[in-house]
C-alpha cells in the first residue's frame, strides 16, 4: 500500500509501508502550499463545497469537518483525520458516500476514532491553515491526489499516514479503518492485515 513521505519539501512516493514512518508535518505541507499558492493561478473557477457547513447532512452520513477545523479538533481530541479527496463529476465518490460512508460499521468506527474531512479536489474554496489561505484544490495538489476517489489517513497532529486509491465498499472500508486506528499500516500491508483477521 502506497504511502507518501514529506521529505525536504517535497512528497516521495513510494509502493508500500516499510519500517519507517512518514516525517511529514503540516509545516512541510503548507511550506509545500506556499510553493504551491505562487505557481497556480488564483483565478480557477470550479465550484465550492459545502462540507462541514452542516446545513446538508443526514442522519446516516459521517459529521464532516472542512480540513481546517478538523485540524484544530484532532489537537483537541487525540482523534486521527480521514480525509475524502473527491469530484462532483465522480460516480465512485458518490457510490462511496452512498454505500461506504452510511454504512452503520463505518458510521460508528468513524465517529469513535476520525474526525472526517470531504475535500473537492477541484474547488476554490478557501481554508485558512496555521493562519495561511489555501485552496482545496492546492491541498489536493500537495497530497498528489489524481484519482478519485483518494482518502488520505493523517495523525492527529496533522502528519500524513497513507492514502488509499479508489472505490472501497463497507466490508473493506471498516477493516481499513481499524488498520490505520491500530497502527497496522507500520507493521504489514493491508493484505496481510486482512488475512490476520481471518485467522481470528
Amino acid at each position: 500500500m502506497p504511502y507518501i513521505e514529506a521529505k525536504y519539501n517535497e512528497f516521495v512516493v513510494s509502493k508500500r509501508p516499510t519500517d519507517r514512518r512518514p516525517s511529514g508535518t503540516l509545516k512541510v505541507f503548507l511550506a509545500a502550499v506556499s510553493c504551491l499558492a505562487i505557481a497556480v493561478s488564483a483565478t480557477i473557477s470550479v465550484p465550492n463545497a459545502t462540507a462541514g457547513d452542516g446545513s446538508e447532512k443526514r442522519a446516516s452520513e459521517p459529521d464532516w469537518q472542512r480540513l481546517d477545523k478538523a485540524l484544530t479538533m484532532a489537537k483537541d481530541s487525540g482523534k486521527l483525520i480521514i480525509v475524502n479527496f473527491y469530484t462532483d463529476w465522480c460516480p465512485n465518490c458518490r457510490r462511496m458516500n452512498e454505500k461506504t460512508y452510511r454504512d452503520d460499521g463505518v458510521l460508528k468506527q468513524l465517529s469513535k476514532s476520525f474526525i472526517p474531512v470531504k475535500l473537492n479536489a477541484e474547488s476554490s474554496q478557501t481554508l485558512i491553515i496555521e493562519g495561511q489561505a489555501v485552496t482545496e484544490y492546492q491541498v489536493a495538489l500537495v497530497f498528489q491526489v489524481n484519482s478519485y476517489p483518494t482518502t488520505w489517513f493523517l495523525s492527529s497532529d496533522g502528519r500524513p499516514l497513507i492514502p488509499v486509491r479508489g472505490y472501497y465498499g463497507p466490508d473493506l472500508f471498516a477493516p481499513m479503518l481499524r488498520f490505520v486506528e491500530g497502527g497496522w499500516y507500520e507493521k504489514m500491508d493491508f493484505d496481510m492485515y486482512m488475512e490476520r483477521e481471518k485467522k481470528k
